[in-house]
């Protein structure tokens, strides 16, 4: 059994099937990924400055990608896709 990072946001049956992070490991995950958007601005800023707009851009959306790739491969790893955030938040406050 794999540790739980993520957890639905809504019960089984519902129409939306988003996930939230219920554990740090989850919200580091976000942050990896926030934090390659933002070099990747700052890259795409940086080559722009030089006069390079479209290496900037592709600089950008490489990182942007790859951050994404790696958010969405840890959310099907470790995403409980049987209980909801609400009740990894009650069981927490059971404990």
């Amino acid at each position: 059994m794999t540790e739980h990072w993520f957890a639905r946001r809504f019960p089984v049956g519902h129409p939306r099937a988003s996930m939230s992070p219920v554990h740090w490991k989850g919200w580091a995950m976000f942050a990896a990924f926030i934090g390659a958007m933002l070099v990747g601005a700052l890259g795409w800023g940086l080559i722009g400055l030089n006069g390079s707009w479209a290496m900037g851009a592709v600089v950008f959306v490489s990182l942007s990608a790859l951050g994404a790739g790696m958010l969405l491969l840890s959310v099907a790893q470790h995403g409980d896709t049987q209980r909801t955030v609400d009740e990894y938040r009650k069981a927490k406050r059971n404990a």
